[in-house]
């Protein structure tokens, strides 16, 4: 009969945004005699991520998610809370611009969407090639 092998398998203690973001979080893990393995996380292909999302995979980019073995689960899930300080808010102190980010007017970042991205690009290409038609019967009548 097998001995317990329940700590064989293993479990995702984080999730990472990119791959420099989960080799530090491997990295630390490793450094406190913790090993970990970096899994490529799947996306779903749609709308803005349609090429970035693809093409970051790829290089072995994208998100991770960092895996150790059950049995190590909870250690590594302690010191991850302890080192990582994501949702407090440090202390920067003012720079140097802060102050006329206030008195500045205007929208803000704008939104079209996968469709109003596509659109605008039509748009743009049917007017380049206006103008490259354009060019075109000025030296053809000359």
């Amino acid at each position: 009969m097998e001995g317990d092998r329940s700590g064989d398998e293993l479990v995702k203690v984080a999730f990472a945004r990119d791959r420099v973001e989960a080799e530090m979080i491997h990295g630390l893990l490793k450094n406190a005699g913790i090993p970990s393995l970096l899994e490529q996380a799947r996306l779903n292909v749609d709308g803005p991520q349609l090429g970035f999302g693809l093409a970051s995979q790829g290089f072995g980019g994208g998100p991770q998610r960092v895996m150790v073995h059950a049995n190590r689960a909870e250690q590594a899930r302690t010191l991850l809370a302890d080192t990582l300080v994501e949702d407090k808010e440090q202390e920067w102190g003012e720079l140097a611009n802060t102050g006329h980010l206030e008195d500045g007017e205007g929208g803000g970042a704008r939104s079209y969407g996968v469709l109003g991205a596509y659109g605008r690009a039509f748009f743009w290409s049917i007017g380049a090639m206006a103008v490259a038609f354009g060019v075109f019967l000025l030296l053809r009548a000359v």
